[in-house]
């Protein structure tokens, strides 16, 4: 049996829409950061987290900074 993570929408009717299913090996293997968000993952269920926009655009709103991809390996250190 695979173990899967169910995410959605909840709408305050409580229905559920944009339901998607990601691994958890997928999820909690390869995220250096185990994000818990269905938009930070791609349908391969690998993460975003190696993808420049997604952490310009989106990571940084969420307070992720440069210095946190270093000490995760994601950006060499050279890249300023």
């Amino acid at each position: 049996m695979t173990h899967t993570i169910k995410f959605g929408t909840l709408h305050p009717d409580g229905n559920l829409t944009n339901i998607r299913f990601i691994k958890q090996s997928s999820m909690m293997g390869k995220c250096p950061f185990f994000i818990m968000v269905p938009e930070h993952y791609n349908e391969d269920g690998s993460c975003k987290c190696h993808d420049f926009n997604h952490r310009k655009n989106i990571m940084s709103k969420w307070g992720y900074t440069k210095r946190d991809f270093i000490r995760a390996g994601i950006i060499p250190k050279e890249v300023k």
